[in-house]
């Protein structure tokens, strides 16, 4: 699910928390990475657990208006395609989801919550989509899974008010919302007829490798910061690095650390990596100062056999502006 970008931003944010903290102990900020990390998990299992409100609410509604004083006839012999998208089985029968949500205590009953998700509902039912789908006399797998695609993507990705019930839930998924929706997605688009609920979901990270990175990532930043401020300071002579822009500086020192203690990532992608970061994250001018500087750090190490990365294609023999 976390691209090595999304690693990097956590990274970045956990460190940005770190310097401006009175509490300095390493192992207490390491554990706050980690949790920010599986925060974003957390929010991919909030986001597939609204289905089982809506198909919960939807439910209701029908009972409800059965036992009205005058039911209709469309309340009495209501059109439950809906209600019985095979969709929703999948994911209610699916284990670990159903595990997820409670071990997460995900909660969608609250008064602000549930009035977000009724609200939802109400909206999607008075769609064109919905009466398409309800009226188009087929009766398939790939038609239910493509109107929850289309119902996740149109009513609960872009809902304002449900992004403001999950960031009032958690302020570590301000900066997550896209990339979970993405995973959220590709989760619903892969779901197949006879899955026995999709025994796997996307996991967190792609391998252990990318939790290592993290973690070794904020603890070499740290522990190797006089060398780093040394290296940035020898650049930029004419310049306080106390004066620097601290977005800029601990972009800087990720950097280097990436380059020096990654052999396997090229340092064409670090550098093109940290420039990106800096034009969300800091002023509009880093991204040419953070280019100059890294440009000549990244060659002076170089030089003085500092840099050794490893694999084919990995060797740089000059750092690419």
């Amino acid at each position: 699910m976390l691209s090595r970008r999304h690693i990097r931003i956590k990274t970045f944010l956990a460190l940005y928390a770190y310097v401006f903290s009175n509490n300095k102990e390493l192992d207490k900020g390491e554990r706050e990475l980690m949790f920010s990390l599986k925060k974003v998990y957390e929010l991919y299992i909030t986001f597939l657990s609204v289905f089982h409100e809506i198909h919960q609410l939807a439910e209701e509604k029908i009972e409800n208006a059965k036992t009205k004083n005058l039911p209709t006839e469309d309340d009495l012999n209501p059109n439950l395609k809906f209600v019985n998208n095979r969709v929703f089985s999948l994911l209610n029968q699916n284990t670990q989801l159903q595990k997820d949500i409670e071990n997460m205590k995900v909660m969608w009953r609250t008064d602000a919550a549930f009035s977000v998700i009724s609200q939802t509902y109400m909206e999607m039912k008075k769609s064109s989509e919905y009466a398409g789908y309800m009226n188009s006399g087929e009766d398939s797998f790939s038609e239910d899974r493509n109107f929850l695609v289309t119902l996740f993507k149109t009513y609960i990705v872009n809902n304002e008010l449900l992004h403001e019930v999950l960031e009032d839930s958690s302020i570590f998924w301000n900066d997550d919302l896209d990339i979970v929706a993405l995973a959220a997605i590709k989760t619903l688009e892969g779901l197949d007829e006879n899955d026995s609920g999709f025994e796997t979901l996307t996991p967190l990270f792609k391998d252990e490798d990318d939790e290592k990175f993290a973690k070794l990532l904020f603890r070499n930043t740290i522990l190797k910061n006089s060398e780093l401020e040394n290296l940035i300071s020898a650049q930029t002579k004419n310049w306080d690095v106390d004066r620097l822009a601290k977005t800029d500086v601990i972009l800087m020192n990720m950097a280097i650390v990436e380059a020096l203690d990654f052999p396997s990532i090229p340092v064409k992608v670090t550098m093109n990596e940290y420039i990106e970061i800096s034009k969300f994250y800091s002023t509009p001018k880093s991204k040419g100062f953070i280019n100059g500087i890294l440009d000549k750090i990244f060659n002076q190490l170089k030089n003085d056999g500092k840099i050794n990365k490893t694999g084919r294609g990995l060797v740089n023999k000059s750092v690419q502006k």
